[in-house]
C-alpha cells in the first residue's frame, strides 16, 4: 500500500511535533520530539504550559534540524532545551494565531521551595569549586549537545558527588552529578 491509499483512506500519519515556551525569565526553550512520540510529547507541552506545534508542513519541518531532540520524562514531562530568541520567533510564527501572542507571554513558574518549605534563592554563586556548598547555583547537563541549565546544590555526598535539582524544573527529580561534571557560573551573574 502506497502512500496515497494510505492518505485518500483517511489514515493520517503522526507528524514530529515541537515544544516551545517561555521560562519564568524570559528565556526561550524549544525541542523537536519525532512522530513516535508526538501524542506524549504534546501532552507535555500542556502540562507544563508550554505550545505544541505539529512539523505538518514543509516550513516548520525544515526547523527540525536547527532544534535540539528534547526528552520525554515518566513524569510525563518533557526536556526542552533553549534555544536562539530568533529562532524561537520563527517557530511561533507558525502557531494559530490565537497562541502566537500567549508564546510571547513569560511563563510563571512555582517559586523555589527551600527543605524548610518556603520560597528560596541560592545562596550562593560559588567563583571557587572549594566554595560549593548546599544551595550553590552550578551548571548541568544531561548532555553536553543539549546545553547546560541551572541547577542548585541540594545535598553534598562522599567521593566528590553533588545532588541536585534543577533550578526552574522542580517538577523534575534531583540527580546526582560528580563534581568534575558540572560548571560555575560566571562571577558576574546577576541572579
Amino acid at each position: 500500500m502506497n502512500m496515497t491509499s494510505i492518505t485518500a483512506a483517511g489514515i493520517s500519519l503522526p507528524h514530529p511535533v515541537i515544544i516551545l515556551g517561555l521560562d519564568d525569565s524570559g528565556k526561550a526553550h524549544a525541542s523537536f520530539f519525532p512522530a513516535t512520540d508526538a501524542q506524549p510529547a504534546s501532552r507535555a507541552a500542556s502540562l507544563m504550559g508550554m505550545f505544541s506545534l505539529k512539523a505538518d508542513s514543509d516550513a516548520v519541518r525544515s526547523l527540525l534540524p536547527k532544534l535540539p531532540k528534547g526528552k520525554l520524562f515518566d513524569s510525563g514531562k518533557a526536556f526542552v532545551p533553549f534555544v536562539k530568541q530568533d529562532l524561537y520567533k520563527q517557530i511561533a510564527a507558525h502557531l494559530p494565531e490565537a497562541d502566537r501572542a500567549k508564546a510571547e507571554e513569560v511563563r510563571v513558574a512555582p517559586a523555589e521551595v527551600s527543605q524548610q518549605g518556603h520560597a528560596a534563592t541560592p545562596s550562593n554563586v560559588p567563583d571557587d569549586w572549594s566554595k560549593i556548598v548546599v544551595g550553590s547555583l552550578l551548571l548541568a547537563t544531561e548532555d553536553p549537545l543539549e546545553g547546560w541549565f541551572e541547577a542548585t546544590v541540594i545535598e553534598l555526598k562522599p567521593d566528590s558527588v553533588l545532588r541536585l535539582q534543577w533550578r526552574h524544573y522542580l517538577d523534575l527529580p534531583p540527580f546526582n552529578r560528580k563534581l568534575e561534571d558540572v560548571a560555575l557560573l560566571h562571577p558576574s551573574i546577576k541572579l
